[in-house]
């Protein structure tokens, strides 16, 4: 190689050379020094080709062939090679996919196994990674086997050029493929071969040429004759035999019109290769190429003496360029990065095994031993993480001390977590946090944290809760919740309903947790970057919640930031005390007055602002709307059917979903009755403090009061049981729910669900259900289709049954009309 050949890159105009560097993804100067070219070669080139589909014209149709079964990685076939080794958060093949120039969607071609993982993990990108087109090759024949494969796809794209690479080279170097490609073009050449400088000719696959410098063909060993493995040899020991790395560039007529003409070989399975294109293209007097690349080649991931030999160079060259921006490695770590600029400031220290993704930051001073960090994940000064994987997280920063160092840890760092998962989290500064899980929420600065689960649970079977028994009840596409935030973002509904998180919040949440104003800030602050956080993909994080969800954090991070747990303590026990008071004057022995009550009770809520400015105007509202409701008719009135299967039926094992406190004394007395009648009850409420809802502890205090002695007598014979759903949120989050919870619905022959949040977290359940509420809001009378008149003391009120297993396609009161036995 002559690097000493002179180029201008100034000759070119900025534009060309932006266009070309964006495609080569390698300075256009060094890329032609490599290749023993100059600019005028280019030049010449470039003249013959429109600046404005200049890009388009010179992007290959890549096809990568990844289909090989790795049988001398795994003998069993169970590994696949290409998709089950990994190096940081690619694969094999992702890897191998990195550098190929060019920005159209990759032809990848795979064997049926991998196809079949394909179409379960229900998409392509999570195995073959982004813009992959997969193409099956039903029959292990080759290379060229594998292009025939790829044909339809081929003959789809609008590609003058075709390149072919493999899936199992993750350790080629950016550069072999920019100077392959521009070497290429600069020669003008109908099919190019790269070609490399082997340790020796013996078992590899050599490149002949004719009396004129010209690529005739390429042959593997096994095929090639006595005279011509001497000659390989003997070009060899004078330095000019050259090997086939199989990287390959076609014009793609030439490859389509030639493909079906490659010969079965017999010494090797009869395989297809489709390096002979090679001898067909010379043969047909079209210019073939061969580009020789002089530095050094990486085996591919045949064995794993291979992958480890891959792997040492990769951790040699992260290290390098991490010492010159000034970061300490230690000499055994094993640090991975998605790209190449990523930043990092002064002096980290990185130990174990660390992984950097494309868009991470990391500050000044910070200490990350085994981590894993993804997404738009920022590290600020000073944070020490030991075990840790966050993806879309912030760890804020910490002042610097000014004594930087620590004996054995090296760096001493304001912030210490270990032991810790974060999905899209803010974590504030000079935190000291173990064994925590943390999915879509802000945890407060100079806190204490250890063995906590944080924010909004993923979707998934909740721990320790059997899988099948979880699938029995729970439908395959359950949300906790009516609709996610993401729904409504091009509606006006996505601004209104963000302002009134932030405003409810503000007025009336935050001040019942703290009247300290400092406080009150500092909270409102951590709720609006709750509202705010993005991912890398710039999507926000509440798009994938539910308003359920999105509460359940902010309850929990209010405690956090104030210190409370039950903000809404007083107004709870108010309530309670309100209903206990009304109870007898209400209470007596028609069961459709009780149960209208147990239903109207849910407009004794002191935490409403409504609610209480009607209480200013009449003190005696509450006793006037009860007094109305027992003298309205049910909006949705299935009544008819729970006086056939409760009232007049056979005794069964109801569980019964509490909703507020103050209501839940209507609740309990009626379930008093229904006990008095055989009936075994479960009663179930939250887990622990989520606005004004009955928590388990509440529910216990409650069945204590004199009025229900005769259920202190239900729990001691077992008629009656309290629980947990554990759920820390409005209505029932079915991924928080507690074994206990799941078995109890289980058992449960039917449910009865008091209040909006459970009704709208429990769509599409496997169990039939009652559902007992007020129509109140929007989302309340799209989903029920019931809007209540605002100007009558009371309205609204349903008492909807739905079977397990309804899908709520349509508003409660058609659905339950349909259902009418």
């Amino acid at each position: 190689m002559n690097s000493d050949v002179p180029t201008s890159k100034a000759r070119l105009p900025k534009n060309i050379i932006s266009i070309l560097e964006n495609l080569l993804g390698c300075n256009i100067e060094d890329t032609l020094a490599a290749i023993s070219a100059d600019t005028a070669a280019l030049e010449n080139l470039l003249s013959t080709l429109p600046a404005d589909t200049l890009e388009h014209q010179l992007t290959p149709q890549w096809v990568i062939l990844a289909a090989g079964k790795g049988t001398r990685i795994d003998p069993t076939g169970r590994l696949s090679k290409t998709l089950d080794i990994t190096f940081g958060e690619q694969n094999t093949l992702q890897h191998s996919r990195r550098y190929l120039p060019g920005n159209r969607p990759d032809i990848v071609v795979v064997n049926p196994q991998m196809a079949s993982r394909i179409e379960k993990s229900g998409t392509a990108a999570q195995l073959l990674g982004p813009d992959a087109i997969p193409c099956i090759q039903a029959e292990m024949n080759g290379t060229g086997g594998a292009l025939q494969a790829a044909l339809p796809a081929l003959q789809d794209s609008d590609a003058e050029w075709v390149g072919v690479a493999f899936g199992d080279e993750p350790f080629l170097e950016r550069e072999i493929f920019a100077q392959t490609l521009l070497s290429h073009f600069l020669s003008g050449a109908d099919v190019t071969l790269c070609g490399k400088i082997p340790e020796t000719v013996e078992d590899k696959g050599g490149l002949f040429f004719d009396a004129e410098g010209r690529l005739t063909r390429t042959k593997e060993w096994y095929d090639m004759t006595e005279t011509e493995k001497q000659e390989m040899w003997d070009r060899w020991h004078n330095g000019e035999a050259y090997t086939n790395t199989g990287i390959t560039l076609i014009r793609k007529s030439v490859l389509l019109e030639r493909i079906h003409r490659l010969e079965p070989h017999a010494n090797r399975n009869d395989e297809l290769h489709h390096v002979d294109l090679i001898r067909h293209c010379y043969e047909d007097g079209l210019k073939t190429n061969a580009f020789i690349y002089r530095s050094e080649v990486l085996s591919g991931v045949n064995r794993w003496s291979n992958v480890l030999a891959g792997e040492a160079a990769l951790y040699a060259q992260v290290r390098e360029s991490l010492a010159r921006k000034g970061v300490r490695v230690d000499p055994n770590a094993q640090i991975t990065l998605a790209g190449d600029d990523i930043e990092i400031g002064t002096a980290c220290y990185l130990i174990g095994s660390v992984h950097l993704g494309e868009q991470v930051q990391v500050g000044d001073y910070c200490r990350l031993e085994n981590v894993t960090l993804l997404g738009a994940t920022t590290v600020g000064n000073a944070v020490g993480l030991q075990d840790v994987s966050a993806n879309d997280t912030t760890f804020e920063p910490n002042p610097l001390p000014e004594t930087l160092a620590a004996p054995v840890r090296g760096l001493a760092t304001g912030t210490t977590i270990k032991n810790a998962t974060f999905d899209a989290a803010c974590v504030g500064g000079n935190v000291q946090l173990s064994g925590i899980v943390a999915r879509g929420t802000v945890i407060p600065p100079g806190i204490i944290l250890n063995d906590r689960t944080l924010g909004v649970p993923p979707a998934q079977v909740p721990p320790a809760v059997p899988k099948p028994l979880f699938d029995q009840i729970v439908p395959s596409d359950y949300i906790p919740g009516v609709f996610t935030f993401g729904e409504k973002k091009e509606l006006p509904d996505w601004e209104n309903l963000r302002r009134h998180v932030q405003s409810h919040s503000a007025a009336e949440l935050i001040p019942r947790a703290t009247r300290d104003a400092q406080l009150q800030q500092i909270t409102c602050t951590a709720v609006k970057t709750l509202l705010d956080m993005q991912r890398a993909n710039s999507d926000y994080l509440i798009e994938s919640l539910t308003p359920e969800e999105l509460w359940g954090s902010i309850f929990e991070l209010v405690a956090l930031h104030t210190g409370n747990p039950n903000p809404y303590h007083h107004d709870k026990l108010k309530a309670r005390q309100t209903a206990l008071d009304l109870l007898p004057e209400f209470w007596d022995n028609n069961w459709l007055t009780r149960l209208k009550l147990v239903v109207a009770g849910n407009i004794i809520d002191y935490s409403s602002e409504r609610v209480v400015k009607k209480l200013k105007a009449n003190p005696d509202y509450f006793s006037e709307a009860l007094r109305a409701a027992v003298e309205t008719r049910f909006t949705i009135d299935c009544y008819e059917a729970f006086r056939e299967k409760v009232l007049e039926g056979a005794p069964q094992h109801i569980l019964w979903l509490a909703d507020n406190d103050g209501e839940v004394i209507f609740d309990i007395a009626f379930i008093q009755d229904l006990v008095a009648c055989g009936h075994q009850i479960s009663v179930v409420g939250k887990a622990d403090n989520a606005s004004n809802d009955a928590t388990l502890s509440d529910l216990h205090a409650i069945v204590n009061y004199p009025q229900f002695q005769a259920l202190q007598a239900a729990i001691r014979d077992g008629t009656l049981h309290l629980l947990s759903s554990g759920a820390i949120t409005i209505g029932s989050n079915l991924y928080q729910a507690t074994p206990e919870f799941i078995n109890a619905l289980s058992a449960a022959d039917l449910v009865i669900s008091k209040g909006q949040g459970n009704f709208y977290t429990t769509s599409g359940w496997g169990k039939d259900t009652f559902y007992l509420l007020l129509s109140k809001g929007l989302t309340a009378e799209r989903s029920t289709g019931v809007v209540a008149d605002r100007n009558l003391p009371i309205d609204g009120m349903i008492l909807g049954y739905l079977p397990g297993g309804t899908r709520r396609v349509a508003p409660l009161n058609e659905l339950c009309s349909r259902s009418d036995p």
